[in-house]
């Protein structure tokens, strides 16, 4: 007979306990934070933007981003915030102070929820901007929403005010209400740019069981292109790049494309979509160059979405949005995406083969052209890019690390294939990594990049990252480019003058501005300088290209400038130099022999099986 202190239970009751027993001893759901975004007059380019977040002992602080993803510069999103409120769940003010540049407390009291409230100003589009006008709300929740500081794991809602009838293109995932999405955490909800208009037109496939949205706001012209030709197109580029990784990482994925009247091109990268704001609108498709162009960059913004979205560099993981997180890898995860842009439209059949030594050669012409290139390495541009701004400051001392970056892969990936008899790549060193980082939850260490490279090809490649990655030393075309029978050659260009001044002009307007003057060249030798104005050339007036006005002019002979620096006119006398007329050219050696041609058609061989 039990003991006055014992208990029967029935099974129900015991199932009852247990249940309460183990949801005691798991954490509560964390509360939502929820976020409001509309306008009052969207010709005055203000958002309105209100945060609201359960109470808590202690002030709550709201912070937005000094920085976003893809482009690695501060850039202080908060100077676009004015009118900043705070107040409780009956509408009642609440005490609110900036504490930094970039975030604001607010004292609860006896509140039970606090909103901040604010506007923000919108007035730059771009792929990774914020943009409102009458008929057309963009923006980049990383811009222009903030995150509570404590809470960036707590699942988030997004209210939209929008009229019922504008479409909305986001990867967000939406409700059953208009204009109401919802994200995982603040890191999704950051993550995920958005077009609000009526004038979105949206395409879609699948692939793999993956639905693909390709939206366009407007619809460009489309010139001899049709729908079906331009999906099936962007279909084989997302063919090529999920076969090379095996799969695709995301559940679906959306193409946000947006096209303006002026020539423009940018586009930034996200786990499940990518935007680009592209132009002119009535030539984006017009000719084959620019088709290409729309090809490689969609090419180029999808391989982001494993390399740099997934994996990369444990200086990024997690992301602090509030100050710089610093790397030297970012000729990787741009770098190495933008050499194989053009190589999946090589191997997907969207780029003939000619047509892609025209592009490798384009990259070695641009590299080749850039001073910068002596001084600068590729892991310190990846560095300093935070205070470089991509390229300002002294022209003469920056290099585009997506551009030496590309370069420096393609001569990793024909060395691999070299060393291992076209038995490996570097498609096995961006899988192996990707299995080794992402897929275990890390970030990729400073150094795994060069291990997973010579673990793969089985040698060490320590000289050629010191010399060519580390260090500055002219990147060795030659010995990898024969591999697949290719070759790089500086040829002269009959269609460029053989005299050279050592500067760089452009047109501004009715006037030919100097933009650099090359060291050690004869413009600065003779004292021309940046901005100044050439206006004569042997007395007649420049009123066009500065290098066509040399094609008459002799190297070694001296020409006069008259210029204009500032309000003073002066002449200039230079003596031309030569070699203005030599340019980088990539071509096919003669006679290649079988494993050339074996491994060149490895290297272009489809991922995908295509035939």
């Amino acid at each position: 007979m039990p003991g006055p202190t014992s208990t029967f239970a029935t099974p129900a009751l015991a199932a009852l306990l247990a249940a309460s027993a183990l949801s005691a001893q798991e954490p509560p759901m964390p509360s939502p934070v929820r976020y409001f975004l509309g306008w009052d007059n969207p010709a005055s380019q203000l958002y309105t933007v209100r945060v609201t977040a359960p109470a808590q002992e202690g002030p709550v602080v709201f912070s937005l981003p000094a920085w976003r993803p893809g482009r690695y510069i501060v850039q202080n999103y908060a100077a676009n915030v004015q009118a900043v409120r705070a107040e409780d769940e009956d509408g009642d003010p609440l005490p609110v102070e900036w504490v930094d540049l970039d975030s604001w407390r607010v004292e609860p009291g006896d509140a039970q929820t606090v909103t901040l409230a604010y506007e923000w100003y919108a007035a730059t589009l771009d792929a990774g901007s914020s943009f409102l006008r009458p008929g057309l709300a963009y923006f980049n929740p990383v811009n222009l929403l903030p995150w509570v500081e404590g809470r960036m794991d707590h699942p988030v809602t997004l209210e939209l005010q929008v009229p019922d009838t504008w479409p909305i293109a986001t990867q967000l995932t939406p409700t059953d209400e208009h204009g109401v999405f919802t994200a995982a955490d603040y890191h999704a909800l950051a993550d995920a740019p958005t077009i609000a208009s009526p004038e979105i037109v949206q395409w879609d496939f699948s692939h793999d069981d993956v639905p693909y949205y390709v939206v366009f706001r407007p619809l460009p012209d489309l010139g001899e292109h049709d729908r079906e030709g331009i999906l099936a197109d962007i279909e084989a580029i997302a063919r090529e790049q999920t076969a090379m990784f095996g799969g695709a990482p995301y559940e679906e994925y959306w193409f946000l494309y947006q096209f303006v009247p002026r020539p423009f091109g940018h586009a930034v990268e996200h786990a499940s979509s990518s935007s680009y704001v592209l132009g002119p609108v009535d030539r984006a498709f017009s000719s084959r160059p620019s088709y290409l162009g729309f090809l490689g960059i969609t090419a180029h913004e999808l391989f982001h979405a494993w390399n740099v979205k997934r994996l990369r560099p444990a200086a990024l993981w997690p992301y602090d949005y509030s100050e710089p997180q610093l790397t030297r890898l970012h000729w990787v995860t741009e770098g190495v995406t933008s050499y194989y842009d053009n190589l999946t439209l090589a191997r997907a059949g969207l780029m003939s083969e000619e047509e892609y030594w025209k592009a490798l050669e384009q990259n070695v012409q641009s590299l080749q052209g850039s001073p910068g290139r002596r001084v600068t390495s590729a892991a310190l541009a990846s560095l300093t890019s935070w205070h470089s701004g991509y390229g300002s400051g002294n022209p003469n001392q920056s290099i585009s690390f997506y551009t030496k970056g590309a370069l420096l892969g393609l001569l990793l990936d024909l060395q691999i294939r070299d060393a291992t008899d076209g038995a490996r790549s570097l498609d096995d060193v961006m899988r192996a990594l990707y299995a080794r980082y992402y897929e275990r939850g890390e970030g990729m260490p400073e150094d795994a990049f060069q291990t997973a490279v010579a673990e793969v090809a089985g040698r060490s490649f320590g000289e050629f990252f010191e010399r060519y990655v580390h260090g500055t030393d002219e990147l060795p075309y030659g010995p990898p480019l024969s591999v697949v029978g290719l070759e790089a050659r500086e040829v002269p260009d009959p269609d460029r003058p053989e005299a050279t001044l050592g500067i760089a002009t452009r047109r501004q307007g009715e006037e030919t501005v100097i933009v650099n003057v090359l060291p050690d060249g004869p413009g600065l030798t003779a004292g021309l300088m940046r901005d100044d104005v050439v206006l004569e050339l042997d007395g007649s007036p420049v009123e066009g290209d500065l290098r066509t006005e040399l094609a008459e002019v002799e190297p070694g002979s001296a020409v006069r400038l008259k210029i204009r620096r500032g309000t003073e006119e002066m002449d200039i006398e230079v003596r031309a130099a030569g070699g203005g007329n030599m340019a980088w050219r990539v071509t096919t050696v003669e006679n290649p022999d079988e494993r050339q041609l074996r491994l060149r058609a490895g290297w272009l061989a489809s991922s995908s099986g295509r035939d």
